[in-house]
């Protein structure tokens, strides 16, 4: 007599056909949880998205679909783009089916049946699969792909032998990880005035080798948007410019500190100085330094000598001026000193007297004692002008008495 109750072999013969309905299905099928993690993932969904089973079940469905889906209860039809591993978009035909189960709330059956491109014959889309994967694969720049809320969804294979991580230890990651806390700033700012017609920008920033140094990058960003402007997805190509950065770097040091002694050269110094007396009104110090028997070691021992010579005098003004003084080579064999925010008149001569005792001292270079003395004169800001060319002229005057008077 039929009793309503199924049997138990009956039962378990349904059990076995659903889980091979489920695994062997043409179309990809996958059950998600009430967070969008996957928990079942077919075969041909692999196939179709090109992930293996182990790294969809640490992917929320979220982060593959270019816009919001599967939201609300009931079932639900529609079309959307998921992100393939390589990078593209898959275009899907999606039915979501509630998945009701003790404790399985939020549980959801999502079944993905693969469609072209819009407007695109298949032929040309698998064309532009394998186009897009040889340029990822073969280029020397890196490619990506992130989800608008900046966590990588691709990585093209060249971040390994350009910046040492394997693709998978950098995809689910935020982009945020990669980059120097300083740049990231700086992109978040930009991210908060990114317009709605802007779909192409360029940075230019930090990014962090496995070996822990960082390389300089220029990133091209691609914003792919839905049709009311909503971000779907975000294309990066970054080349490496490390080297023309350094170069660019160089250059501008050079422009602005002595090539011999690396020191601040004169229009460094007359930057600073003229941006301190503009923004301060405190009590600042200007010394004026000038060698004494500098040219006898260089007519005796000649200019690489004197050179040396230079370099150690340099080296020792600045232990001289600590870390809140300003030295500066102003040609020759004349430095300048800018001590800025002194307490009183006796902070600077104190400065000036340890000057004079550090170049008193025997200077070796080259295994050989040289001995050299300086002349020093002192200007005050503002009792001795209000301008670097009048404490400039004040402390020069200043500098030339002692030097007549023979003082060292």
């Amino acid at each position: 007599m039929d009793n309503g109750i199924m049997p138990d072999n009956d039962l378990h013969q349904r059990t076995e056909l659903l889980t091979y309905a489920f695994d062997h299905h043409p179309d990809g099928m996958a059950i998600v949880d009430g967070d969008g993690y996957f928990i079942e993932v077919n075969a041909s969904l692999v196939h179709m998205l090109g992930y293996t089973e182990e790294k969809l079940r640490q992917k929320t469905w979220e982060h593959l679909v270019s816009r919001p889906a599967c939201s609300g209860g009931g079932s639900v039809k529609s079309e959307a783009a998921v992100l393939h591993q390589r990078g593209h978009l898959v275009h899907v035909r999606m039915t979501c089916l509630p998945y009701e189960g003790k404790g399985k709330e939020g549980y959801k059956l999502l079944t993905l049946e693969e469609v072209t491109s819009p407007g695109q014959p298949e032929r040309e889309g698998t064309s532009t699969q394998e186009m897009f994967t040889f340029l990822s694969e073969k280029s020397q720049n890196i490619i990506s792909a992130y989800s608008p809320d900046r966590f990588f969804t691709y990585i093209s294979p060249t971040v390994t032998d350009l910046l040492g991580y394997a693709p998978e230890e950098v995809v689910g990651q935020p982009a945020a990880a990669f980059n120097h806390p300083d740049d990231n700033i700086k992109l978040r700012e930009h991210h908060q005035t990114v317009v709605l017609d802007q779909n192409t920008v360029r940075f230019t920033g930090r990014v962090r080798h496995k070996n822990g140094s960082y390389r300089w990058y220029e990133t091209t960003v691609e914003y792919i948007r839905s049709v009311s402007g909503d971000i779907l997805q975000v294309i990066g190509v970054g080349r490496d410019i490390t080297e023309r950065k350094e170069a660019e770097e160089t250059i501008a040091h050079l422009a602005y500190h002595d090539m011999l002694t690396d020191l601040p050269n004169r229009r460094l110094f007359k930057s600073r100085v003229s941006l301190l007396l503009k923004e301060s009104k405190g009590l600042h110090g200007l010394l004026v330094v000038d060698l004494n028997g500098f040219k006898d070691i260089n007519d005796t021992f000649g200019h690489e000598m004197g050179d040396r010579l230079l370099v150690e005098v340099a080296r020792r003004l600045a232990a001289a001026a600590e870390s809140d003084g300003v030295v500066a080579r102003w040609g020759g064999d004349e430095f300048t000193v800018l001590q800025p925010y002194l307490r009183n008149r006796e902070d600077l001569m104190a400065l000036q007297e340890r000057i004079r005792k550090v170049l008193s001292g025997p200077l070796v270079v080259n295994g050989r004692s040289l001995a050299v003395t300086a002349s020093v004169g002192a200007a005050f800001f503002p009792e001795d002008g209000d301008s670097l060319e009048t404490l400039l002229g004040h402390a020069d005057a200043a500098m030339y008495r002692v030097k007549h008077r023979g003082k060292r």
